[in-house]
């Protein structure tokens, strides 16, 4: 992460969990932007110091995943193989909780048109 800010990066997200600290403590240092991961970091009690600095995080809705594997356990259709938790359903998103997040021009409209074209297909996403 520091070397990505001294490089003048706006803003640094590493897909690392709460193990990702790091980079959020150096971008609250730097006075620059964060992104979360995995869960909304910005209200984790272990980030509180540094929570005005996480502008969002990616989410994964592990919760949904859990609860779709049991339900159809339940239902004597057991889940297997690999399934896809997508935008489409709802399985990833961001966090909203920082009300900075609100304030950024433009950024709530960029997020919903990419979700929008991710989702009809109009935008491809590498997956490899």
């Amino acid at each position: 992460a520091e070397g990505q800010i001294e490089k003048k990066a706006d803003v640094v997200y590493a897909a690392a969990g709460l193990s990702g600290q790091g980079v959020i403590e150096a971008a609250a240092k730097a006075k620059i932007w964060a992104i979360g991961v995995d869960s909304d970091q910005y209200k984790q009690e272990a980030l509180a110091a540094y929570k005005d600095s996480i502008l969002t995080s990616a989410l994964k809705d592990i919760n949904g995943a859990v609860f779709a594997l049991a339900k159809s356990v339940e239902d004597g259709k057991p889940l297997t193989g690999t399934h896809t938790f997508d935008l489409k359903s709802d399985g990833v998103g961001l966090s909203d909780s920082n009300p900075k997040f609100a304030e950024v021009p433009g950024a709530q409209e960029a997020v919903e048109k990419a979700k929008a074209g991710i989702v009809d297909g109009s935008i491809k996403v590498a997956t490899e």
